[in-house]
């Protein structure tokens, strides 16, 4: 899926766009546990190519240790057999995330839920 540098500057990014004006995790050099979610599983749905109308429906974190800016983490998606109930298909991604001695850091899933076609 994905290996990625972790930089003060992504962070800085990242709050800013989450509209967290709160100066801790700087200040710790440690990144927001769901900032390195939205990296896997922003990278994870452009893979997707989801179509309108999705909606994202659940959303799962396991955190086992912070991580620190600077940091190298690596990271791997799959899907599971996707779900239908009504005129709704539930698409459920899991990931795993690792630092680069294969750590275990961060692992979850997210489901997203897609309308079918109303076409033939």
């Amino acid at each position: 899926m994905g290996r990625w540098k972790i930089t003060k500057e992504w962070v800085r990014q990242y709050l800013e766009a989450v509209g967290d004006p709160l100066p801790h995790y700087m200040e710790l050099g440690i990144v927001p546990p769901i900032a390195i979610s939205a990296l896997a599983l922003g990278k994870l749905l452009k893979e997707l190519a989801l179509p309108g109308g999705a909606i994202h429906s659940l959303q799962e974190v396991n955190t086992v240790r912070a991580v620190r800016l600077g940091e190298e983490l690596v990271g791997w998606a799959g899907l599971e057999r996707p779900r239908q109930r009504g005129n709704l298909r539930f698409i459920t991604a899991s990931y795993w995330v690792q630092d680069t001695a294969g750590n275990e850091v961060q692992k979850g899933k997210s489901t997203v839920l897609v309308p079918l076609s109303e076409d033939p």
